[in-house]
């Protein structure tokens, strides 16, 4: 019986809901663009994108290749990249060529790509036989886990699934091997380090769920690759002290909906709070008797203690008795315009930039600016004035301390103090007598 087809509309070509699908490279590359404008990423991503799909066309061109296949997208990024060489001498643009072809092999194989937009509206479809154990195994992450992380699991392992329905030795869960996990494995290649990093980690932890349940003739999890984690290599985002008055002071409060955003961005700047807790905060969440926020993190499900300030607890009331809509609604801040819901998380981010943007903040380019940056900014702050990392720690609710240790590579001040002052040696011994004498 053959497969049903998928027509995009407007873009004249067909592609199979299965293997083999067939499309030029010219085609898929315009279809990927043109969704990822659709779905506004910024205008930065959209420049590099468009790059190192220019430079995968003529790559194609030049190898006389019409049509896209996993082939040539792996050889593509083998010479610019080095995937399977490992080479330690890659190039500036080694992240940027990943990501671009990522996204046009997600088009290629889901008809869709990934995007906040896109994930939030998603359905996923696990095939073959292992849809009834990821069903199981998502039943039991969602207990414990936030709405976006469970998305995030359901994206992997729609990807591994596939993969393994493809397989025809695969009737049932007990004829995974380790080899098919490997398969897998050299397949997600195409995408990002810290892709691959998370797709790992996360059929990790479903192959564990099977084990623990019988469902695996032989331990697979002991066998996994493993893959390193890249850490702090880059600066977290964040405003200076200046940065963060100035855009609190931008806030006029003249209306109801800058009383409820300075209320927002200054539980943000103040104590910290994700932009996913600030959207669900309910009044049941502040004691005002004692003066605290109490609520279980969105994120992680842990609970949270923080002290409720006085200038946040003031914008709090100012907001609910002379901006809040009079609607029967536990959450604490609610849209302006009908439907008068709570706000979504994703508003927050939109709302800052406006007021940074009024308040004449120039933002340098790749520089994250969102409400996010505002709890970097509490820990640079802290920082600054000396209080210990564990301390931080738990004032941002990491669950590690490894997290936290990342601010210190802005603690400017801090690491100036550490610096040991190089004594002034004779010029008469050699360069290796300078040496000894320093130890």
């Amino acid at each position: 019986m053959p497969s049903p087809t998928r027509v995009f509309q407007n873009q004249g070509f067909i592609m199979e809901s299965l293997e083999p699908k067939i499309i030029t490279v010219a085609q898929l590359v315009d279809i990927t663009f043109k969704t990822m404008q659709e779905l506004n990423y910024a205008k930065g991503t959209l420049k590099k994108t468009a790059y190192s799909f220019k430079v995968f066309k003529a790559y194609a061109v030049t190898n006389e290749v019409q049509y896209y296949t996993e082939k040539l997208a792996f050889a593509f990024l083998e010479e610019y990249c080095k995937i399977f060489s490992q080479s330690d001498k890659k190039s500036y643009s080694y992240e940027e060529r990943k990501r671009a072809i990522g996204k046009l092999h997600e088009m290629y194989k889901y008809q869709a790509i990934s995007s906040k937009k896109l994930l939030s509206q998603k359905s996923y479809i696990f095939k073959g036989c292992l849809k009834n154990s990821i069903d199981s195994y998502l039943a039991y992450r969602e207990k414990s886990l936030s709405i976006a992380r469970i998305k995030s699991i359901k994206l992997y392992l729609e990807r591994f699934s596939e993969y393994i329905s493809n397989i025809p030795d695969i009737k049932q869960e007990t004829d995974l091997k380790i080899k098919h996990i490997f398969g897998f494995i050299e397949s997600s290649k195409i995408y990002t380090h810290s892709t691959i990093y998370a797709t790992v980690t996360c059929v990790r932890s479903y192959i564990q769920f099977l084990e623990k349940n019988n469902l695996l003739q032989e331990t697979l999890s002991y066998s996994f690759p493993k893959i390193a984690k890249q850490r702090n290599r880059t600066f977290p985002h964040a405003f200076t002290k200046g940065e963060t008055t100035a855009l609190l002071e931008s806030i006029t409060s003249n209306n109801s909906k800058e009383r409820r955003d300075y209320a927002m961005i200054l539980l943000a700047a103040r104590v910290g709070l994700r932009s996913s807790d600030i959207a669900n905060l309910k009044f049941s969440n502040l004691d005002w008797e004692k003066n605290q926020i109490r609520l279980v993190q969105q994120k992680t499900k842990t609970p949270l203690i923080l002290p409720l300030l006085k200038d946040v607890g003031e914008a709090l009331i100012n907001y609910i008795k002379n901006g809040r809509p009079n609607v029967e609604n536990q959450h604490i801040f609610i849209r302006e315009n009908p439907p008068y819901i709570e706000i979504n998380a994703s508003s927050l981010h939109m709302i800052v930039d406006g007021y940074l943007k009024r308040a004449k903040i120039k933002i340098p380019a790749g520089k994250k600016h969102g409400p996010h940056a505002l709890r970097h900014s509490i820990a640079t702050l802290l920082l600054e004035n000396n209080i210990p990392i564990s301390t931080i720690k738990e004032i941002l609710s990491h669950k590690s301390t490894q997290t936290t240790k990342i601010y210190l590579k802005i603690a400017e001040k801090q690491l100036f103090e550490c610096a040991l002052e190089v004594p002034v040696l004779d010029k008469k011994y050699t360069p290796c007598q300078r040496v000894a004498n320093v130890y």
